[in-house]
């Protein structure tokens, strides 16, 4: 069977050389002979840094709209609430709701298409390198925010700071949901910038090699206009109270 994980001989080994300039990919595929990842500590920190400010700012965005949420029902219950009030808190809190991942979001962006290969492995061919993996779509979400990404998907999941992208033996999950090829990963920003930026990547550069050679789908587009689905298991609310 074809696992998607971390385990088997997918990717470092490839990538060996070239990662000495960018070890911030996160551990994706490793040859059997390859003992360990090659890291720089710098790029990684700045990864984790990044996401542990992705996670505090969708939490306080949660927290944040439970206040507002809070003081909308209470001028209502007491008829107390003027119009420009009203307006002022609804307002906030369309504006919180984006910014927590709660509301759908349309703009410009791009859009990376991920998909196994169309090819059938031959006996002396590894089965992994035909296959789409976990952290192919982790590192991709890594890139668009390291690039300016202000929001991002992958098939119908709103991917926020605290979603997970797991594989659950040959099943790919995002926040808990199956995943199906093809993995189309949405992002809005600027096109240009987010294009150019991923395009020039040394992981992305790999997997138009595995592309080219192993016949796996890998596209990248710039769009007009996209669309990010509003974030349905946001995590933050399961445990966000009002400040007192």
């Amino acid at each position: 069977m074809i696992t998607r994980g971390r385990s088997g001989g997918v990717f470092l080994a490839a990538l060996f050389v070239m990662v000495a300039g960018f070890g911030y990919l996160l551990a994706v595929q490793f040859e059997p002979t390859v003992n360990k990842a090659y890291v720089v500590p710098a790029q990684n920190v700045e990864l984790v840094e990044i996401m542990k400010g992705l996670e505090k700012e969708n939490e306080g965005a949660a927290r944040r709209i439970v206040d507002l949420r809070g003081q909308l029902g209470e001028l209502e219950s007491k008829g107390a609430a003027t119009s420009d009030e009203v307006r002022v808190l609804t307002q906030q809190l369309r504006e919180l709701r984006g910014k927590a991942g709660l509301a759908e979001a349309t703009g410009p962006g791009v859009v990376v298409t991920l998909s196994d290969s169309s090819r059938t492995p031959t006996l002396s061919d590894d089965p992994n390198y035909f296959v789409i993996h976990d952290g192919y779509l982790r590192s991709i979400v890594n890139l668009m925010r390291r690039y300016g990404a202000t929001a991002i998907a992958v098939n119908d999941q709103r991917v926020l700071g605290n979603s997970p992208i797991v594989c659950a033996g040959p099943i790919i999950l995002v926040n808990s949901s199956r995943m199906s090829p093809p993995y189309v990963i949405t992002a809005l920003g600027n096109p240009e910038m987010l294009a150019d930026s991923i395009s020039q990547d040394v992981f992305f550069r790999v997997l138009e090699m595995y592309r080219d050679q192993f016949k796996i789908t890998c596209s990248l587009e710039k769009k007009t206009s996209v669309t990010v689905p509003a974030s349905l298991n946001n995590a933050a609310f399961k445990y966000a109270v009002g400040a007192k």
